[in-house]
Formats: structure tokens, C-alpha cells, sequence
């Protein structure tokens, strides 16, 4: 039986996708990613599904960074699949959170991914992982300490979080691009040792795959095992929940002191990560030290607070209570893409799409309408164009002003809310800025008499897709 049988068995037989849904398919541009990608494209039309994918440009390799992203728009172009992709700087994110840069890489694509299926109302976000992916994971979680949960690996559904291959091998899976003929890249990144799941990869499971040579599958029925095990606490600890609720919103939760005291270690340790995880993302989870350091604090009264890594999640013991609250990440609202001359970018944040191409002016010599169309002198254009958000300190020459002023200076002349000043898009060279959406054009870029080539810009509403 071919491998879209199998995978059309597995969406059914676990729920993880009805006929007619919208589904966003994270899109990495490899073999596994290609692969879903692929089938979802096969079960557009039987399915009557709207497909979109996504991918992230995490800027760590260079070129190679940015010909991955180009590889996806132009597979995607050619299946018809509209495509939202984004560079994002991983490295600054990894020093100003104290991150590894595997989990930075890890947040921004999470949270771009969650972003993106807001945007397009998405009804499930598609995940490329396969059954050794799994493996690997476990045996992650192993070597950090974890509980159940942690040896569970990854869940098929949590959310509108989907893994539909978890069932597949990933050989299974190249095997299936191989024989399709399908285009994918291969990330030279995955042979670098230096990072956690590589080793596991390359050094630690071919040496269990000699010890048993079932190893991957004994891994699998664990996994099967400790996720029921888990199902079933989270139904029991959902339905003692107002035992123990003091007080409970979407950013906080605090729990009982006087309760958790009165319950032995074993449950005080389940509820502890079950409160964790209700407002964490997915895949964080308590370390072993940090939930011993808050059942120690909550049996003797002491203080003690903890943060999930890679989080904007914390907890503490303070006075009668477990508080656990999640802080509003304001980097989340931080973006960056590499604008398509000609073509489209798409700019979910900003819910606009950016269009631009080489063309003449219109006539009457009218270069700008209301701010959301302009046309630029493309010899006063240096280098790439990027599309990016308001950033403290810019500063741009409005038309027909002799000096630069700073952008928050013209939010503020302009009476733009503070809340929406992240959100506009601003469109930058290699200078610097050139246009402020909604808001100037740069003096410098403006169309003269000697102007020969114009650049043409303009705005439209993401819309449906």
C-alpha cells in the first residue's frame, strides 16, 4: 500500500484532520517537511482542504539560509500553495534570552508558526516530524531528566499542533520523495555535532541499534505507554482542579498552598507540571531540580521561583499560594523578510501583503496615493529590500523635509497608538529606510525629471488566501 494510504488512515484514525479544514504545513524545504507537504498537496482536492505552508529563514547559515527559503517559495509557486515565509535573526534572539541556539530556533519558529495560522485562521499547523524524530526526543528528554511526560515524546495533537508522519520512518519518508521525484534540501546543519539531537543521531542510537536492533520500536511502546499514562493524569488532575484553584485567568493561575501541603510529593509533583504546562508552549517543560525546588518551598513555606526555559512562563511559592503566570513577550511582535522584486511578500503581523515591481509612472506623474502605493526612483534603491517592523531609534527623511526626524516622533505627530507602532511595516535598503507605510515616503528616493527606472510599491490586505 502506498505511503498516502497510510497517511490518510492516520489522519482518520487519530482526528488529526477533517475534509474542508484549512491546514498551514510547516515547510523546512527537507525531505520530511517535502514529503508532508506533498501529500497534503495530493489530498487538497479528494479532501476539499486550503492548503498554505510556512517556513522561517533562521539566518544562521548565510546563503545557504536564504537559497532554502528561495527553494520553498519556488516548490511552492509550482504546486500553487501560498507561501509565508520570514528571516529572522536566531543569534541575537539565543544572547538576549540566554537561549541555545537550538532553542531560540526553536521559539521563533513556534511562535512565526502560530502567527502565520492566526493570520490565515488556520485550523491545524502541520509538523513534520517522523517516528525517529520521536526516538530522538526521548532519548533527549532521558539524558536531561524528565518525568512521564517527557518520555511520552511529542504528543500527535496538542492544540492545532499536528505530526502526522509520527507513525513513518524517516527512511520511509525520503524513500517516498525519492520515488515522487520531489526537489528537497539537505540541511548540513543535521551533521554538526555540536548539537544535543545530533549526537543522539549520529553516536548514541546506531550504538542501541546494536545492542537491539529493535530498539527504535521498544522506544515507540514506551512512548504509546507513558502518553496514555498521561491522558489519564490530565483528566484526573482537569476534573480536582477546583479543589485546588484559587484563582485563574489566561496569563495566571494560582493554586492552593493549604492544599498542596496535604498531598503526598508524588501528586504535589503532577499537579506542579500539570499547571506548568496549562500555560507554557509546546514542548516546554519543568526540569526535574526546578520542581523539587518548588515542592520543597511549598512543604516548608520558604520562597522559591522558577522559569521555564525558553519561556515566558514562571512559578513561585509566594504567600498561600503556587502562582504560575505567563509574561507578554514583546520580542513575538519583532519581524523581518527579505521583500520579492517582482512579486509579493506577505506580511501576517502587519496583516498586508507588500507588492513590488519595475515599472514606468503613472500618468499625470503621480507617485504616491495616500501612502499605501508609492513609486520610488530604483537608482536611488541600494541593494535588498526588507520589510521589518518599527524599531526604537529609527529615523527617516520625510518628503519634502530638509532633516531626518525620528520615527516615534512622527507615531506620535501622527497619533498612532503605541500598541500598533510594532505592528506597521516599514521597508528598508541598504541605507535604511525608504518607505514608513500608511506614514512617508524617504526623501531620498523620491522621482525626479531624471528619474529612469521606477520601483513600485503598494500594500493590500492579507485577506483570505
Amino acid at each position: 500500500m502506498e505511503l498516502l494510504n497510510h497517511f490518510e488512515e492516520a489522519l482518520r484514525a487519530h482526528s488529526l484532520v477533517r475534509a474542508g479544514q484549512r491546514v498551514l504545513v510547516a515547510f523546512s524545504g527537507g525531505a520530511d517537511s517535502t514529503a508532508l507537504l506533498h501529500l497534503f498537496f495530493r489530498l487538497r482536492e479528494p479532501w476539499s482542504l486550503e492548503l498554505a505552508a510556512a517556513h522561517l529563514n533562521h539566518a544562521l547559515r548565510g546563503e545557504q539560509s536564504d537559497a532554502d527559503e528561495a527553494h520553498c517559495r519556488r516548490v511552492c509557486a509550482e504546486w500553487r500553495i501560498p507561501c509565508f515565509s520570514r528571516r529572522t535573526e536566531v543569534l541575537p534572539l539565543a544572547r538576549e534570552r540566554r537561549f541555545s541556539i537550538e532553542m531560540a530556533a526553536r521559539v521563533a519558529r513556534y511562535a512565526f508558526l502560530e502567527e502565520v495560522a492566526d493570520t490565515i485562521e488556520a485550523d491545524v499547523i502541520a509538523l513534520g516530524h517522523t517516528r525517529d524524530d520521536q526516538v530522538e526526543t526521548i532519548l533527549l528528554h532521558l539524558t536531561r531528566g524528565t518525568g512521564t511526560a517527557g518520555l511520552a515524546g511529542m504528543p500527535r495533537r496538542r492544540g492545532r499542533l499536528i505530526r502526522p508522519l509520527l507513525g513513518f520512518s524517516r527512511t520511509q519518508v525520503r524513500d517516498y520523495c525519492l520515488a515522487h521525484h520531489l526537489p528537497f534540501v539537505e540541511d548540513a546543519s543535521n551533521l554538526d555535532l555540536r548539537y544535543g539531537r545530533n549526537r543522539i543521531r549520529h553516536r548514541v542510537l546506531p550504538e542501541l541499534r546494536r545492542l537491539n536492533p529493535r530498539v527504535d520500536e521498544a522506544l515507540e511502546r514506551l512512548s504509546v505507554t507513558m502518553r496514555d499514562e498521561e491522558i489519564w493524569w490530565q483528566q484526573y488532575l482537569q476534573a480536582r482542579e477546583p479543589e485546588f484553584t484559587l484563582r485563574r485567568t489566561e496569563q495566571e493561575w494560582r493554586l492552593s498552598l493549604e492544599w498542596l501541603r496535604a498531598q503526598p510529593d508524588a501528586l504535589v509533583r503532577r499537579v506542579v507540571r500539570y499547571a506548568a504546562g496549562a500555560l507554557c508552549p509546546e514542548g516546554a517543560e519543568l526540569h526535574f531540580a526546578q520542581v523539587e525546588r518548588l515542592r520543597e518551598a511549598i512543604r516548608t513555606g520558604s520562597r522559591a521561583s522558577v522559569t521555564l526555559s525558553g519561556t515566558s512562563v514562571h512559578l513561585a511559592v509566594v504567600p498561600g499560594a503556587l502562582r504560575v503566570w505567563r509574561k507578554p513577550d514583546t520580542a513575538s511582535t519583532s519581524y523581518e523578510m527579505m521583500v520579492q522584486i517582482p512579486g509579493t511578500t506577505p506580511v501576517p503581523p502587519a496583516g498586508v501583503t507588500l507588492h513590488a515591481e519595475y515599472s514606468t509612472l503613472p500618468e499625470g506623474g503621480q507617485w504616491r496615493r495616500e501612502n499605501w502605493e508609492v513609486w520610488c526612483d530604483a537608482a536611488q534603491v541600494e541593494g535588498h529590500l526588507i520589510v521589518r517592523n518599527w524599531r526604537p531609534g529609527d529615523r527617516v527623511q520625510p518628503l519634502g523635509m530638509t532633516g531626518h526626524r525620528k520615527l516615534s516622533d512622527i507615531f506620535t505627530d501622527r497619533k498612532v497608538p503605541s500598541a500598533l507602532r510594532r505592528q506597521i511595516p516599514v521597508v528598508c535598503d541598504a541605507q535604511g529606510i525608504i518607505w514608513v507605510v500608511g506614514i512617508c515616503l524617504a526623501h531620498r528616493v523620491r522621482c525626479t525629471p531624471k528619474t529612469n527606472e521606477v520601483l513600485h510599491l503598494w500594500v493590500e490586505p492579507l485577506g483570505q488566501w
